[in-house]
């Protein structure tokens, strides 16, 4: 999921709209891609992306500190989101190893096809897929319901 990482971080900020719900919800949403980062400095591998960072581990070690630092209301509102992110990852090809470091299996729903970690041509390949915008349509139809229902 691209677009839809927003659309969900949105959503779930949605429970609690305060500045900081929308920073912290926004931060943990996007964690998981911060491999990305790393792959991108030259520290690690293309194949590095979706993994530890996409592990269960992963999540709870986020949760664990977003409740310690934020309290347990926003630190489980930052533990939605990255789990959260790691669920709406499971529809590609390619799969996440969830039980990291236990098992390397690696878990798919098998929807569409992984096109990259960065740039155009990740974006371009992603939406020529149907599931694609099916399932982020979702996402923000769910995002402008709840907004609607709160600026009313």
């Amino acid at each position: 999921m691209q677009f839809g990482h927003l659309g969900i971080a949105l959503a779930i900020a949605s429970l609690d709209p305060r500045p900081e719900t929308f920073l912290v919800v926004g931060v943990a949403q996007f964690l998981p891609n911060a491999d990305s980062l790393i792959i991108r400095a030259g520290w690690a591998k293309p194949d590095f992306h979706g993994t530890w960072s996409h592990s269960l581990m992963f999540c709870g070690a986020v949760g664990a500190l977003a409740v310690a630092l934020f309290g347990p209301w926003l630190g489980g509102l930052a533990l939605a989101s990255v789990v959260a992110h790691v669920l709406a990852d499971l529809p590609t090809d390619t799969g996440l190893p969830l039980l990291l470091p236990l098992s390397r299996r690696r878990f798919s729903l098998n929807l569409w096809r992984n096109t990259g970690y960065w740039g155009r041509a990740m974006y371009v390949g992603y939406y020529r897929q149907p599931w694609a915008w099916i399932l982020e349509g979702t996402v923000f139809a769910v995002v402008a319901w709840r907004y609607t229902g709160l600026l009313a």
